[in-house]
């Protein structure tokens, strides 16, 4: 494992501080937390436009999409679905 230095403000240190000791964490685990929780996000968003980019490629180049009022309506009968089984 690697040491980083990392400057953060004054403000939010305490509050870094403050949050760690109500979660009975240490600042240090809380910061380290935080960080992963940040990449997996920023991998998650990444792959999502990556497969938008893909998709929207294969669509420009020809190939077959769902029309809009298709995907409304299948859409549309699932929501009515998933409300008939919660009553």
């Amino acid at each position: 494992m690697s040491t980083t230095t990392l400057r953060i403000e004054e403000g939010l240190r305490e509050r870094i501080s403050r949050l760690a000791n109500a979660l009975n964490q240490t600042p240090h685990s809380f910061m380290v937390e935080a960080l992963a929780q940040k990449a997996d996000e920023a991998e998650w968003r990444l792959g999502i436009q990556n497969e938008a980019r893909q998709r929207d490629a294969a669509l420009q180049a020809g190939e077959p999409g769902v029309e809009w009022h298709e995907m409304k309506t299948y859409l549309q009968a699932r929501l009515t679905k998933a409300k008939a089984r919660r009553q």
